[in-house]
């Protein structure tokens, strides 16, 4: 297992996982699906929708097996897929500037994703602080599962 941490700016509520070096098009990754799952994928491409258009904290699990997660501890959980060709993943928000970007090693290969928020209802403006936290899980798996595992309602 490999944990890694950030502190990005989720510019228009966004974060991405992409394989460095892959050509990447984010110009019609969203649509009403994404933005409902709040995940969204493309060729080598996985962006993470945020709750909130601010600086938030990403942790990235790399592990060598499906997880064993308790959804009930999370606020919001999607499953998606990545594909990375060269080692290397590049994280970064949407209007980072791509070569000074996060680059995190990860083997070669087909990538199972769970894209998971909490702390959401510490929401209150955009702006305010809050303990919102994301976290992306990937694992190899050939599998290509796009899905929701639980929608955050804000009542």
């Amino acid at each position: 297992m490999t944990i890694h941490k950030f502190e990005l700016f989720a510019d228009y509520f966004q974060l991405y996982l992409a394989d460095d070096g892959s050509e990447i098009d984010t110009s019609e990754i969203w649509n009403d699906e994404s933005v409902r799952l709040k995940l969204a994928v493309a060729k080598n491409t996985l962006a993470v929708g945020t709750f909130r258009n601010v600086d938030v904290q990403l942790e990235i699990e790399i592990l060598d097996h499906a997880p064993s997660i308790d959804i009930s501890e999370w606020d919001h959980v999607s499953q998606g897929y990545l594909t990375i060709t060269n080692g290397k993943c590049v994280v970064y928000g949407c209007t980072d500037y791509l070569p000074d970007a996060h680059r995190v090693s990860l083997p070669s290969g087909d990538y199972s994703a769970l894209s998971l928020a909490k702390g959401l209802s510490t929401i209150t403006e955009e702006w305010e602080d809050a303990d919102d936290y994301y976290k992306v899980v990937l694992w190899p798996s050939i599998e290509k599962e796009y899905k929701s595992l639980k929608c955050y309602e804000n009542t």
